[in-house]
């Protein structure tokens, strides 16, 4: 009877807070369009089970000395509950504020200066901060001219492409690109209304515009 009071209340402990940790998490992941996002859940699933293990431990043993009257381990097993415990809300403070910086990345209405602190913010998801401002329409010019160029980061090239708000020389710029990605990028630039008229005004400019003669016809007579 007191090795199930026991294990009830410590199942009980493992049970709430770890899988407190992994549904945050895992909430989390599943915002994201990440080719790795597979792993990220494996990675959470193995972190949420280590959590659910030491909890249980902790709990476990810290109610079994206290029965028996030994509290000097007691309390030692209790302080590592507490570690425990306050290792996963602080990794849920840190996920939570991942979660809110993806989401201002993205809405229209975040203000420039928060836009402009999210530059280089460290999500775990890759460079998925930059791909949302540079698709953001609200995301400062200053900023768009950062992300462009970034080594190794096509997807937010392409997100640039797209948006209607990217510098033109930008876009003209990204239009030159000559590689495997070009279809994606061409793609892109198709969608965004400013390209298309760039493209249609550098057209016209180079046939003279549109009420300018297209050619000059004299007639020489004797």
């Amino acid at each position: 009877m007191i090795k199930r009071n026991i294990t009830a209340p410590a199942l009980t402990a493992g049970i709430f807070i770890a899988g407190s940790q992994f549904l945050y998490e895992v909430s989390t992941i599943l915002q994201v369009h990440d080719a790795q996002g597979g792993i990220s859940i494996i990675s959470s699933t193995i972190a949420g089970g280590i959590t659910f293990f030491l909890v249980f431990l902790f709990s476990s043993r810290f109610l079994r000395h206290f029965r028996q009257g030994s509290h000097v381990l007691g309390a030692l097993f209790f302080l590592g509950l507490i570690f425990v415990t306050y290792h996963t809300i602080t990794r849920m403070i840190e996920v939570k504020a991942i979660r809110q910086a993806l989401f201002d990345a993205s809405n229209p209405i975040t203000s420039p200066t928060r836009l402009r602190s999210l530059i280089g913010y460290k999500t775990g998801f890759g460079y998925e901060i930059d791909n949302r401002l540079a698709s953001n329409p609200a995301t400062p010019t200053d900023v768009l001219r950062l992300l462009h160029g970034i080594p190794n980061q096509i997807g937010t090239e392409i997100s640039l492409a797209e948006n209607p708000n990217t510098p033109d020389d930008i876009l003209l710029n990204i239009a030159k690109q000559d590689d495997e990605w070009r279809t994606h990028i061409l793609e892109s630039l198709a969608r965004n209304r400013r390209y298309i008229e760039l493209t249609n005004s550098t057209k016209i400019h180079s046939r003279g515009g549109p009420n300018q003669p297209q050619g000059l016809c004299v007639k020489i007579s004797n």
